[in-house]
């Protein structure tokens, strides 16, 4: 369980993802650590859940390869609502091995507030990635 030690700034996150055992062991982890979860099975879903919560979720954690688009579009349509809205994508393909169309999304996208996670991988470090977007955007507002 979160132990109080730091601040969750990214306290809302999108979770997309089309396999339900991963779905499940995501959203358990996430929970535990006191995080909100918006869960998305499919594109479709994922917007219907941003529209319904108007938005205002704090990061987006997506697998990249869905059945009918991508988790990079959808973080893409989504950043064009909230263009500073941290992305977390998820693959069990290294970067370059993804499709032509999903690596230059990935460019469009940019590097700024993105970690790619390859699949598989340990609880520990998706909740790291969560903190490291969270402590570099906690860093810009105090900057800023």
């Amino acid at each position: 369980m979160h132990d109080g030690s730091w601040g969750i700034f990214l306290k809302t996150i999108l979770l997309l993802e089309d396999e339900c055992s991963l779905m499940n062991l995501l959203r358990h982890v996430l929970k535990r650590n006191g995080y909100v979860i918006r869960e998305a099975a499919s594109a479709e879903d994922a917007i219907r859940r941003c529209r319904e919560v108007r938005c205002e979720i704090d990061l987006i954690l997506a697998d990249v390869t869905l059945p009918v688009s991508s988790g990079i579009q959808i973080a893409l349509l989504l950043r064009a609502e909230v263009p500073d809205l941290p992305v977390i994508l998820m693959s069990g393909y290294p970067v370059t091995a993804w499709r032509a169309r999903d690596a230059a999304d990935l460019k469009r996208l940019g590097s700024d507030s993105v970690i790619v996670l390859q699949k598989p991988f340990e609880p520990q470090t998706l909740l790291n990635s969560i903190r490291s977007l969270s402590g570099a955007l906690y860093a810009v507002g105090r900057a800023g």
